[in-house]
């Protein structure tokens, strides 16, 4: 039997099973043939998960009882404090969008998003691209991301399946990442 998935924002008693699915695929848990299916480079407390979710919020993939995926959403002013995030956006200047600059459309920050392994490849990521278009396209016209170039299974998921655009390319703390951006209206089913 298939059991639904409901995707949805995330509530207080779901912290725990992110704070699990984290800690699992943590960069610095998993051997390096685990990192080549994909990483987390940022590791968050249950109060940080509060605090995002009260921003724009915390999206998950839920199976039934169990929390499959999830993708964090805050605004671009909630991630300022963020160094790594501060300097990308110190980026957006000269970059653009669809023939746009961004530094003149609404944007908010996307990720990380973390997808337990063996619920890969079942169209989660989509799931929750929707979810958040759906709560967050009346205020936001862009998703913007980074995604360490060492992560590449992070970009293929988002670039080439998920259709994001590349729109810089940067280093950060001896790192390389490339920003991709997605338009959040072209996400609402």
């Amino acid at each position: 039997m298939l059991t639904k998935i409901d995707y949805r924002r995330a509530v207080n008693s779901d912290f725990p099973q992110i704070l699990a699915l984290q800690a699992q695929n943590l960069r610095w848990n998993l051997d390096e043939a685990q990192q080549q299916q994909g990483f987390l480079s940022v590791e968050y407390n249950a109060q940080d998960l509060a605090a995002i979710n009260h921003d724009l919020g915390i999206f998950v993939a839920r199976g039934g009882v169990r929390v499959l995926a999830y993708a964090m959403v805050v605004s671009a002013e909630f991630a300022s404090g963020v160094p790594l995030i501060a300097h990308m956006a110190s980026r957006f200047d000269g970059a653009r969008f669809q023939g746009q600059p961004v530094s003149g459309l609404r944007y908010l920050i996307y990720g990380p998003v973390c997808i337990d392994r063996a619920a890969r490849g079942h169209g989660h990521l989509n799931g929750l691209l929707q979810a958040i278009s759906a709560a967050q396209s009346v205020h936001f016209d862009l998703g913007i991301a980074f995604i360490a170039q060492s992560n590449v299974h992070s970009y293929h998921a988002h670039v080439r399946k998920n259709n994001m655009t590349v729109i810089d390319e940067f280093e950060f703390d001896g790192r390389q990442f490339w920003t991709v951006a997605f338009r959040l209206c072209d996400r609402v089913a």
